[in-house]
This record gives C-alpha cells, sequence and structure tokens, in this order.
C-alpha cells in the first residue's frame, strides 16, 4: 500500500498503522502468532522494525489494534442496520440484515484470523485479556442497541435477561465462522434462511417475547 506524501502527518501516521495491520494479519493468518516475527511483519508491510516499534511495542499490540478494529466493524454493521429504515424498528432490522452480516464476519481472512487470535488467548493471558475486554465492549455495545430496538416496542429487560440470548446469537455468527474453516467448500448461502429463522426465534421468544411487527 503505497502511501501518498500529500498526506497531513496525522493520516499519514494512521495510515502506517493500518498498513502493519494488514501486513499482520496476513503473517498470522499465515504462519501464526508463534510463527510470525517483527522482522517478517517488517518485510510484509514495507517498512523497518523500528518503524513498526514507533506504533506498536510489540505482536501483543498489534493483536490489541486488530481487535479494535473488528470492534468498530460491528458499530458500523450495527449502524447499517440502524439506517435501514423499518420505521426505526431495528429487532426486525437485525433479522433482515443477517445476509449482509454474515458477509462481514465470516469471510475465509477473518474466520482465519479469528481463529488465530482465538487460540492464541488460550495460551497467552496478554492476549487473553484483550479479548475478555473487547467481548464486554462489545455485549455492552450490543446491549444498548437491543434496548434500543425495545424501546421502540415499550418492553424493558434486565442486562442478564439480554445477555443470554445475545451469547447465543454470537455463538451462531462465530460458529459459522469456525465452519467456514472446517469446511472451505461450504455454500453459506444454503445456511441463511435457517439462520434468519433462528434469529427472528431467539429475539421473539427469548428478548422481546412476542412477535416482531409485521
Amino acid at each position: 500500500m503505497s502511501i501518498p506524501p500529500s498526506l497531513p502527518e496525522s493520516s499519514r501516521a494512521e495510515a502506517r498503522k493500518a498498513q502493519v495491520l494488514e501486513a499482520a494479519s496476513e503473517c498470522f493468518r499465515h504462519n501464526g502468532f508463534h510463527g510470525t516475527s517483527m522482522a517478517q511483519i517488517s518485510k510484509a508491510a514495507g517498512m523497518s522494525v523500528g518503524h513498526i516499534y514507533h506504533y506498536f511495542e510489540n505482536k501483543e499490540a498489534i493483536i490489541a489494534a486488530i481487535v479494535e478494529r473488528d470492534l468498530l466493524n460491528l458499530m458500523t454493521i450495527t449502524d447499517r442496520i440502524r439506517r435501514s429504515g423499518h420505521g426505526g424498528d431495528v429487532l426486525k432490522a437485525m433479522v433482515e440484515d443477517v445476509d449482509a452480516s454474515v458477509a462481514d464476519t465470516t469471510n475465509d481472512a477473518n474466520a482465519a484470523l479469528m481463529l488465530e487470535i482465538v487460540a492464541e488467548a488460550a495460551r497467552n493471558p496478554a492476549v487473553a485479556a484483550i479479548i475478555h475486554k473487547a467481548d464486554g465492549l462489545a455485549m455492552e455495545h450490543m446491549r444498548a442497541f437491543i434496548n434500543e430496538g425495545l424501546a421502540a416496542y415499550g418492553v424493558t429487560r434486565t442486562d442478564q435477561e439480554i445477555d443470554g440470548p445475545l451469547s447465543v446469537l454470537a455463538a451462531l455468527f462465530e460458529g459459522l465462522t469456525i465452519r467456514l474453516i472446517r469446511n472451505p467448500e461450504l455454500d453459506v448461502s444454503s445456511y441463511l434462511p435457517a439462520l434468519r429463522g433462528t434469529v427472528a426465534y431467539v429475539i421473539e421468544s427469548q428478548i422481546l417475547r412476542k412477535p416482531l411487527a409485521a
């Protein structure tokens, strides 16, 4: 990735960081976390190791930035759902957005990288802490989003009542990602009707506890 010299320094710095993250992600996917050295990341990014250390103190810091990028992606997805219409009914919009959400979260590159980071979390307490914090932030964001949808129906739920169904929905998408690793030839489109129906069932029976508006 070539960075235009005309960019302001702050923008150039962000572009360099993004360049490192893309290079590191590719290296982690192909070589694993432990099989990837900073020298390999440096070569893939086209910049010196010292330059990389200017932005990231170690590989764990790079993983933290990759996880933060995924959180921002989640917020982009919920913003898209919110803007999609349905008269402000974000719960119904969640069901209608399943196809696009699957495309966003289960592509081959994301699947391999996610599994590598989760595997490293099982061995590395620092990475485990990063994953745990990110999961908490994601749940907090999705809980607020669900509450926004419930308010449109005049319904309130406790955090505990929301968190269980939310965890099931997260497991559905994460599980499909793992299925793609186990079976790269999987036709995801064949799973979408069942996935949409399951998401609708969880929302209606476990969160809203009544049918979504027609």
